[in-house]
């Protein structure tokens, strides 16, 4: 622990997977009133306000998601994360970019992923964190496997490692044990999606 401490120090920037991370990697169609196949996806109520803790710091975060769906960036809109990149199933480019822009070091960034196509972005990053439920290969390639299920809280689960890490979580607490905490007002997430050539 630790390491995962030592690292959780140096971090900057959460990225994220959304389906098996933010959800718990089901995929529910159904059919709508105009007979078009639609999507919905379940977040957990304690990720959420893990973004809005970030956000408090003025820490970013982003999404990076190998599917696309307008239900993911209304979720990015409602917590306040500034990065949407959807239907990358190669990761590395927008990764890379994100770096560029927040003029960041991959050792500065934390990345949740459960799945292989999150090897590439999982394998470069200071911190690589897969939910308890994600794939054996992914967790050997991890320093932090998280209690949580994909769905149920592991984002909140390593944002409050990081906070305390960084001596931030106490002072947080406390305005939000004696009600003094008011959330920053949310931000329009930056929102890209492939067109099929990364």
């Amino acid at each position: 622990m630790k390491d995962i401490i030592e690292r959780a120090k140096k971090i900057k920037m959460l990225i994220t997977d959304v389906d098996g991370v933010l959800t718990k990697g089901e995929i529910n169609l159904f059919v709508n009133e105009k007979g078009e196949t639609d999507e919905v996806k379940q977040f957990a109520a304690v990720d959420g306000l893990a973004f809005m803790f970030l956000w408090e710091f003025n820490m970013p975060s982003a999404i990076l998601t190998g599917r696309s769906h307008k239900t993911t960036v209304a979720r990015a809109k409602d917590i306040s994360v500034k990065y949407v990149y959807q239907g990358f199933l190669s990761k590395t480019f927008p990764f890379e970019e994100m770096l560029a822009k927040e003029n960041l070091k991959p050792e500065e960034i934390v990345y949740i992923g459960d799945d292989i196509i999150d090897l590439p972005v999982l394998t470069k990053v200071g911190l690589a964190v897969c939910p308890s439920d994600g794939l054996d290969c992914v967790k050997e390639c991890c320093q932090y496997i998280t209690k949580a299920k994909g769905g149920k809280g592991c984002v909140r689960e390593i944002v409050e490692i990081i906070l305390k890490a960084q001596g931030k979580w106490d002072g947080l607490f406390e305005r939000i044990k004696t009600g003094t905490w008011k959330r920053k007002p949310k931000i329009a997430p930056q929102v890209f999606t492939s067109d099929g050539t990364h």
